[in-house]
């Protein structure tokens, strides 16, 4: 069996396993929302059960499609290729309600792509990348959370891997603004390797920063079919080393004299990396018994703005729209 069919097969049986039924208290967890460009480590968002579940524990398990994939703006597969992504992860809530501390939760989980095409960069017939991973949660005064993610990052035809911490912060403003809340969110992430198999030849050491808004509103709440509409958007920007664009020039007279035909190299940061912003469609289905669990299907279409550099590197396109669709599953 070759080796794309292997991982379709574990990825059948994983999903087949995790989707049998489970208690009637599954329909009290939230499934965080899923930014097919960042994977689901960038989101700052808590991932735990609702205050009325008696477990500490919670499954969170799906799979979007996308019409491309991008990680911060870096193209990592062919424009218009399908990309499979499918997820899972684990939670345990160790604190509850310790003073202005309302919840900590540990996460770990892994989040893959896997593409069956040519890769960007490589000269292969798939690209899979891996994206294990472990996250600790603190929500405090039941409004503000604070996450520490460690990420590593593994792709197809690389030696090495791509080591990131990410401090994640994220406001629920929805108790003062309601249904007009914007959700605020910072991600501040550092990588201390680099991966050619996402950014190309950078420095080791980078610090990227993600601003991020998701307004949204959710229609016929009481209904067995309510439908939520947001409008993700994230702002990347690079504050050391990760958005790089190299000058070339010649060099001066007095040292090209001798030499023939000189030339000098100089990597200039660049603050601005990316805009990414676009309706999403959220809907609990909510006429699936409690007993199989909390599903929720959604679909949108994300907008890239790329800065020079980046548009250099996705054959001088700055602007790509990616569509989605996915569904996921809690218990």
């Amino acid at each position: 069996m070759s080796g794309w069919r292997e991982r379709v097969c574990i990825a059948a049986s994983m999903w087949l396993v995790l989707a049998s039924p489970v208690p009637g208290w599954a329909q009290q967890y939230w499934a965080p929302v899923r930014v097919q460009t960042e994977g689901p480590a960038a989101t700052p968002a808590t991932f735990a059960p609702a205050e009325s579940s008696t477990s500490p524990f919670s499954v969170l398990v799906g799979t979007n499609w996308a019409s491309a994939y991008y990680w911060r703006g870096f193209r990592q597969t062919p424009n218009g290729s399908p990309n499979l992504q499918p997820y899972l992860e684990l939670g345990v809530k160790l604190l509850k309600d310790a003073g202005p501390l309302s919840s900590l939760v540990i996460a770990p989980g892994i989040w893959t792509n896997w593409n069956d095409g040519s890769r960007t960069d490589f000269d292969r017939e798939e690209f899979w990348l891996t994206l294990p991973y472990f996250k600790a949660t603190a929500t405090w005064w039941e409004t503000l959370s604070t996450t520490v993610t460690y990420t590593y990052y593994k792709s197809v035809g690389s030696s090495s891997g791509l080591n990131e911490v990410g401090l994640g912060f994220g406001l629920n403003d929805a108790k003062w603004l309601g249904a007009f809340a914007f959700n605020p969110n910072l991600l501040l992430a550092f990588d201390f390797e680099t991966e050619e198999a996402l950014t190309g030849s950078l420095p080791s050491y980078r610090v990227y920063m993600g601003l991020g808004l998701a307004p949204g509103y959710t229609f016929f709440e009481s209904s067995r079919l309510p439908v939520n509409i947001s409008v993700p958007m994230t702002f990347g920007f690079s504050v050391k080393d990760f958005y790089v664009q190299r000058r070339v020039s010649r060099c001066p007279a007095v040292i090209t004299a001798g030499f023939g035909n000189c030339v000098t190299f100089e990597d200039q940061n660049q603050a601005f990396g990316y805009f990414s912003g676009g309706p999403l469609i959220s809907m609990p289905l909510k006429f699936i018994p409690a007993s199989f669990g909390s599903w929720t299907l959604q679909g949108g279409v994300q907008f890239l703005a790329l800065n020079s550099a980046l548009a250099a590197r996705n054959d001088q396109r700055s602007f790509v729209p990616i569509g989605s669709v996915g569904l996921s599953l809690t218990y």
